[in-house]
């Protein structure tokens, strides 16, 4: 009988976790460029990765006119004025529209988009 119950659960536990795996991730990621940008007034901060249990999110403050560069491949790249990047990296997820808030953000960057294979 244990062998019975062992191997439904396995069964359930093989069939429903990437089901619910997926779910997770897209709660997680959805409208996720409408929250890595959070105006400050002259100072913008930037969640830099969404962090893992039981760490949080991971944030920095810069200055708005500090951005000279944006650079969109799978991984979106700030290029500061003081020759310093951030990098964020949301699992590729969408980096398009991540790109295009940071230049909305930093209008006066100049945009780069390196295509992806």
């Amino acid at each position: 009988m244990e062998y019975l119950i062992t191997g439904i659960s396995s069964f359930l536990i093989a069939f429903l976790a990437p089901y619910i795996t997926q779910e997770y991730t897209n709660r997680k990621f959805h409208d996720i460029e409408k929250r890595i940008f959070r105006d400050l007034g002259d100072r913008i901060e930037i969640t830099t990765s969404l962090g893992t249990w039981p760490f949080g999110p991971k944030t920095i403050r810069i200055r708005r006119e500090s951005v000279e560069l944006i650079q969109e491949a799978a991984v979106i790249s700030l290029f500061l004025k003081n020759k310093g990047v951030i990098d964020l990296y949301f699992s590729g997820i969408n980096s398009k529209e991540i790109a295009q808030e940071a230049g909305v953000v930093f209008p006066e960057a100049k945009r780069v988009v390196i295509p992806m294979h």
